[in-house]
């Protein structure tokens, strides 16, 4: 699925499944050195049990475009102004790898109306 953000191209894979709003929205957020592939079999899981995915390319990763941004609140900020451009409006499940996991600590504490809860695997 790609959005336009800031006038730049923001991918994120939905599972196999085409997006839907309406759903409830589960988020995967990468590390570092990676991209939406490391979600692979958790996203494909969750597409396939009622949840609509959006598992992010950060900016300057894989298929998104621009210039990687500089800071974890940066980062989270883009996170969650993908997740309302995709159109979600129910307070989203975030989860994060590495640096991911500490993009969706900071996507809760700026932006609690819009998460629902974290999961967190190998916290940088």
């Amino acid at each position: 699925m790609e959005l336009n953000l800031s006038g730049h191209k923001a991918y994120a894979y939905t599972g196999g499944k085409p997006f839907d709003p309406a759903l409830p929205c589960a988020v995967f957020v990468h590390g570092a050195q990676n991209d939406h592939s490391v979600w692979g079999l958790q996203t494909r899981w969750f597409a396939n049990h009622g949840f609509s995915v959006l598992a992010v390319d950060l900016p300057g990763h894989n298929r998104s475009e621009g210039a990687p941004l500089t800071s974890v609140e940066e980062l989270a900020d883009w996170v969650m102004a993908l997740v309302a451009a995709a159109g979600v409006k129910a307070p989203a499940l975030v989860f994060g790898h590495s640096m991911g996991s500490l993009i969706a600590l900071e996507c809760a504490a700026r932006h609690p109306q819009a998460v629902r809860a974290i999961g967190l695997l190998a916290t940088a």
